[in-house]
């Protein structure tokens, strides 16, 4: 007896080392740490302890900790370790050029993130299965109010410092279309430029200046956007989440320096982000409660959802016949929503958009990851058949495709392609459709590489970019202007200093992160299954529709704007796994 104690005990310890050299291995190769340096001893200790803990945690807590877990954590160790070599496959194999080594190394790497990645799940979901975040205290007062002005005033530097608004070339060219210097188009929401023309108008109406007028737009953005923080703090209160961690919430749209640069700059990103987070907020209140004012402003946020960004629209749709199942026995409430947002969604870019002649965005703007694969296979030289290279020069002029090729920006191949016969590729999209199938069939680890250098930043959190790095008003001809209300080298500094603390400070640099929070938001969805709350996994899924449409069709790798919506939302998704409550859904059952 006491000998197979001690084998299997041996068999434990052996074990542990075995991973914890693993996840060395995968660490230091991932972080370019040499075998000489110092930290690795440090690293390889620190790595068998926490195995060890983990260890002992599962086998004390089986009842929390069962096959069901272990299976979660399998998967999603799994999913992330794949990210991760998708991801690091070149730094992983610098400098080496045999194949064989690169394999090896490769599956050593591969091994030692998923043990480490795996026992990370473990520790989580063993901690998060049993918590809950109910409250049943004294609620504080005028909670929303509060957020509602702290953001006001976390936000008013950034307004009057960057007054009337931060202005991009997208922003401009809205603007031109407000004052008909422009024809109306779609490639940026028309329903969001419309938004804009009422409140210049007003603006204009009353002060006769475009930089007052631009302002009232402004002004509009950050109440919008401050209101819709307020109203998932009274959600919360009334879910009974910890008030501490309300006001860590408040804290995290009040100061965090992207939400102030944001607000104040006219894109359509940013009032489409609150409306997302209006939406998800009253799925949830739906979900746990049922009031009227939740319907209105679930129908209302669903429609600014489907009309302020086309990859909104997708993703409503992908989310629509879920939401309908999921509420199934509620159907004489939510199906007649539901249309009501479809109807009214289309017929605003139908028979409205045709009244008013706006320009659709044209085919070359939906085949941005198609573009970019094809064209790599095309930087890189590969062969190509005679009729595949007829295909290609009746569309594009190759000349230029080396030199403006970006692996992780499509709009230099867009243009290239406006420039070359973009009308031929519309009036014959099966050809290419043809085209790009057999040259992925033909050259697949290619394709895969245009994919990740594509999108990589909206799915690994280690992608270096800018985040709310923006200032002023570009030129223009629309007769706006920066001229700041407050300035000097202190403000300018300290603006400095905030946009630079998300890549000096380690674990607040996340929040930085597009990769990082769809990390978060998968860990979140396994955390539910784990407690197997499944039906609350509807809570998330217009937010993953987000994210999949995103890497069907972006046409940058790392534009955090993009995906700001999560951001905005990540407050809400952080917190439903651990309320307290049922749903309706289950009180109907």
């Amino acid at each position: 007896m006491l000998k197979k104690i001690y084998s299997k005990s041996s068999f434990i310890l052996y074990r542990l080392l075995i991973e914890s050299f693993f996840a060395l291995w995968a660490i230091s190769r991932a972080c370019h740490l040499t075998t000489k340096n110092f930290l690795t001893p440090i690293l390889f200790g620190a790595f068998f302890l926490s195995f060890r803990y983990v260890f002992k945690l599962k086998s004390e807590k089986t009842e929390i900790f069962t096959k069901h877990t272990l299976t979660l954590v399998r998967i999603c160790g799994l999913f992330f370790t794949l990210l991760f070599l998708l991801a690091e496959s070149p730094s992983l194999t610098e400098g080496l050029t045999n194949r064989l080594f690169q394999l090896i190394i490769l599956a050593a790497s591969g091994i030692g993130a998923f043990f480490l990645i795996s026992a990370a799940l473990s520790l989580l979901l063993i901690f998060a299965i049993p918590y809950t975040l109910a409250d049943r205290g004294k609620q504080a007062k005028h909670l929303p109010l509060f957020c509602f002005f702290a953001c006001i005033l976390g936000w008013l530097p950034y307004f009057l410092y960057e007054y009337p608004a931060i202005m991009t070339p997208d922003s401009i060219n809205q603007l031109e279309q407000v004052l008909h210097m422009i024809p109306y188009s779609n490639h940026h929401p028309w329903a969001h430029t419309m938004l804009i023309k009422a409140f210049y108008s007003i603006g204009y109406s009353l002060t006769g200046s475009p930089n007052a007028s631009l302002a009232f737009f402004t002004v509009f953005q950050m109440i919008f956007m401050a209101g819709c923080a307020a109203w998932l703090i009274d959600t919360l209160q009334k879910l009974h989440i910890n008030q501490i961690l309300c006001y860590l919430i408040i804290a995290f749209y009040a100061l965090i320096p992207y939400h102030g640069v944001f607000v104040v700059t006219i894109w359509k990103d940013v009032l489409f982000s609150g409306a997302f987070l209006l939406f998800s907020t009253a799925l949830a209140r739906i979900y746990f409660f049922q009031d009227k004012k939740s319907y209105i402003i679930y129908a209302l946020s669903g429609l600014m959802v489907c009309l302020f960004r086309s990859n909104g629209w997708y993703a409503f749709l992908f989310s629509l016949p879920f939401l309908l199942f999921a509420f199934r026995r509620c159907l004489k409430t939510m199906l007649p929503l539901h249309l009501a947002i479809l109807f009214a969604a289309l017929f605003i870019k139908i028979p409205v958009m045709n009244a008013y002649q706006v320009a659709q965005p044209d085919f070359v703007e939906s085949i941005c990851i198609p573009l970019q694969q094809t064209a790599r296979v095309l930087y890189e030289d590969k062969a190509l058949t005679p009729e595949q290279w007829e295909s290609v020069h009746k569309v594009i002029d190759t000349t230029y495709i080396k030199d403006l090729y970006d692996p992780g920006f499509a709009d230099n191949m867009k243009e290239l392609v406006r420039a070359g016969n973009p009308a031929y590729l519309t009036e014959h999209k099966g050809e290419y459709f043809t085209l790009w199938l057999s040259l992925g069939l033909k050259y697949p680890a290619t394709y895969l590489q245009a994919y990740i250098g594509q999108t990589i930043g909206f799915w690994y959190p280690d992608v270096y970019y800018t985040v709310g790095d923006i200032d002023g008003i570009i030129a223009n001809e629309a007769g706006v202007f920066s001229h700041p209300l407050i300035g000097g080298p202190l403000v300018v500094k300290t603006k400095e200093i905030l946009q630079k603390l998300g890549d000096m400070l380690p674990l607040y640099g996340l929040l930085f992160s597009m990769g990082a929070m769809f990390w978060a938001l998968i860990c979140c969805i396994a955390i539910v299954f784990a407690k197997k709350q499944y039906p609350r996994f509807i809570l998330f899924l217009p937010g993953l529709g987000l994210i999949l449409t995103l890497l069907a069709a972006t046409p940058v790798a790392s534009e955090f704007r993009y995906a700001y919506s999560l951001a905005y939302t990540l407050p809400l998704y952080l917190l439903l796994p651990f309320v307290n409550g049922y749903s309706t859904l289950d009180r109907k059952s």
